[in-house]
């Protein structure tokens, strides 16, 4: 509950200002969308104020950092090299493979941000948050549809699972260059991951009720109370707010 409030309040100060400076600037749109932030920053607040600023930028891009490459040396050299590469490797050398994956990771981080520069400079007058949206969902999409199907689904088949989250690439690309290319981002992303959760229900659906002989309504999906447990009233309520909420902003800004 915590997270999801938190999400609101970093939403105002992310799209409030924007809009404010839109109607502030209304006879004079700033050239380059990106520059919205340094603009306030510089011109509207004061100079110990643009400190604390530039520390909190500092402060989360380093946090930020520290946690990935933390999170990707545990994840490849626990789940990945000693469960399918070195089954008998010592502490010691599990150590010295989080580190080069640090490294590796540093790497390409580095090669990838040269990259996504060169190609936000070819076009200053685009809004890069977006196309980083764009890219990011060609991975996020298949995400969402493996936790949707372990959240939902009954014992899903492990290559449907991949043969779908694979395959949300694939409409992701068919989807921004081919049907839909006018389609918002948003939206492409909502039908790509109910396309790619349908190829793991169905399957899981049908094959379980053919194979134990029971109706649509007791096969594959699990039953609703089975999925939402509440820890208290308060929360449920507090939860179905939320939601509402986030429905009727929708509907007001649309």
């Amino acid at each position: 509950m915590v997270g999801g409030l938190m999400k609101y309040y970093m939403a105002i100060i992310i799209i409030i200002p924007g809009i404010a400076l839109a109607g502030i600037l209304a006879d004079q749109p700033l050239a380059e969308p990106d520059m919205t932030f340094p603009y306030l920053v510089k011109n509207y607040l004061g100079t110990g104020m643009r400190g604390i600023i530039l520390c909190a930028l500092f402060a989360s891009l380093m946090s930020t950092v520290d946690s990935t490459f933390n999170s990707l040396a545990t994840l490849f050299s626990v789940d990945i090299y000693k469960e399918y590469i070195k089954k008998n490797a010592t502490d010691q050398e599990m150590v010295s493979v989080g580190r080069k994956t640090i490294l590796f990771t540093f790497i390409t981080g580095v090669s990838m941000g040269l990259i996504l520069l060169t190609y936000k400079f070819a076009d200053s007058t685009s809004a890069f948050t977006h196309t980083l949206n764009e890219i990011r969902y060609y991975v996020n999409c298949g995400l969402v549809v493996i936790i949707c199907a372990a959240v939902f689904l009954i014992a899903p088949k492990r290559y449907l699972t991949m043969i779908a989250f694979f395959s949300t690439v694939i409409l992701q690309f068919l989807f921004s260059y081919y049907l839909f290319p006018e389609m918002n981002y948003f939206v492409r992303a909502m039908w790509v991951i109910i396309i790619g959760f349908t190829l793991i229900a169905l399957p899981t659906i049908l094959n379980l009720t053919r194979e134990e002989n029971i109706g649509f309504d007791k096969a594959g999906i699990k039953k609703f109370k089975d999925i939402f447990v509440f820890a208290s009233p308060q929360i449920m309520w507090a939860g179905i707010g939320l939601i509402f909420s986030l429905v009727l902003l929708h509907l007001f800004f649309s």
